[in-house]
């Protein structure tokens, strides 16, 4: 039978976990003052005190929740030394969201004998059970929300942060709640009341600079790859590709593809066009990603601008875009937004990058858009007509 994976070792990869996003260095680039400033928040515990409480918060990519992942690890490492009644729990947003799921998952980690149903009982039984774990076991635990914006409801937040005052749990017992979050303005999002309860620390990871994400690169190249494989000029150009958001999750990202494009080609070595097909297949994953996120008169603004392209292979104005919008709403039996509205979701399409929309004078008949796509006009279709509610519009 046919070897469908091939033969022979890889002359590409030499460890290619090394470039998972689950990967834990032994040492993280420049984040020594965040690591800090967390340990600080965390360290009560070692002690039998009370954790203080964080919002972390930072752009893509900048490495929030790995630092996390790396204080905790240490953290396990001296709960178990000193045989401490500490339990780190990590509940990532995006699968695990809802109030009783939450409640569930930190049971299972503290207490998994308790016989808690998954639905049927009301929220305040879902607490009880919690409450009645955490005496009995005499835990104190930490809880990280990474994606805390995802929370279907911060009520639990308050809750968790509240119950030594509500006598919910015994004086010795301590809840620290650690959110991460990508949206910078989270922390000033939630109520009043849960911010007095939290009392948090706002800790603000500022984006990698060049010369950290070329460092993160560098070290991932020593283990990832096979010797000689990838060169420094390669690695600069990773990070011009990667762009100026200094996001170096992206940057890990597009080194491992374009890795295995050059394993899959049999190459011997990682070249620039590696690098740039890999960009290209990025940036096309990335734009359809956005795509479908988009609220639906967005997807209808941006289908007129594609149609308006292919039609008249010309710029168009905000005026055009504007009417077949209008009759795009008709056809999906779709309230159309106002001319405001319009104009506004043009706008924040050209600071996406999405399309170039200049504003341009027409003397006495006032100003207006002259609108070019930057993107190309069939992935931007092919994206878009995910939607099923946009497949009975006609593009051409």
């Amino acid at each position: 039978m046919t070897n469908i994976f091939g033969t022979g070792a890889s002359k590409i990869f030499r460890d290619r976990s090394v470039l998972s996003s689950r990967y834990m260095p032994e040492e993280l680039v420049g984040r020594d003052k965040e690591i800090k400033e967390l340990v600080e928040i965390i360290r009560p515990v070692l002690h039998h005190g009370e954790p203080a409480n964080a919002i972390i918060s930072g752009n893509k990519g900048t490495g929030k929740t790995t630092v996390v992942r790396y204080v905790l690890k240490q953290l396990i490492e001296n709960i178990e030394k000193d045989d401490l009644n500490v339990v780190p729990v990590f509940i990532n947003c995006q699968k695990i969201n809802t109030t009783s799921r939450i409640i569930q998952e930190i049971l299972n980690k503290v207490y998994p004998e308790a016989e808690v149903p998954k639905t049927g009982l009301s929220m305040g039984k879902y607490y009880r059970a919690l409450w009645k774990a955490l005496n009995e076991t005499d835990y104190t635990i930490i809880v990280v929300f990474d994606e805390i914006e995802l929370l279907k409801n911060h009520t639990i937040l308050y809750d968790l942060s509240h119950a030594g005052e509500n006598m919910s749990i015994e004086d010795d017992i301590f809840i620290g709640i650690i959110g991460i979050a990508d949206d910078l303005t989270f922390h000033g999002q939630l109520e009043q009341s849960i911010v007095s309860a939290l009392q948090q620390k706002n800790l603000v990871f500022r984006p990698y600079d060049s010369d950290q994400i070329t460092q993160i690169l560098e070290k991932r190249n020593t283990s990832a790859f096979a010797e000689g494989v990838l060169n420094r000029e390669n690695i600069k150009l990773c990070v011009e590709l990667a762009g100026e958001e200094g996001n170096a999750s992206k940057a890990v990202t597009l080194l491992e593809r374009a890795g295995n494009i050059a394993d899959t080609l049999r190459s011997e070595e990682i070249t620039e066009k590696h690098f740039r097909v890999a960009n290209e297949e990025m940036s096309d994953s990335e734009l359809i990603s956005s795509m479908e996120k988009l609220p639906f008169h967005s997807k209808l603004v941006l289908l007129s601008i594609v149609k308006l392209t292919n039609e008249l292979n010309d710029k168009v104005t905000t005026g055009q875009i504007e009417a077949l919008y209008r009759k795009f709403c008709e056809e999906t039996n779709t309230d159309p937004l106002g001319r405001t509205s319009v104009s506004r979701i043009v706008s924040e399409f050209d600071m996406e990058g999405v399309i170039s929309a200049p504003v341009r004078s027409r003397g006495r008949y006032g100003k207006t858009r002259l609108v070019a796509l930057k993107k190309s006009p069939h992935k931007i279709e092919t994206a878009l007509h995910s939607d099923y509610r946009l497949k009975q519009l006609r593009i051409n």
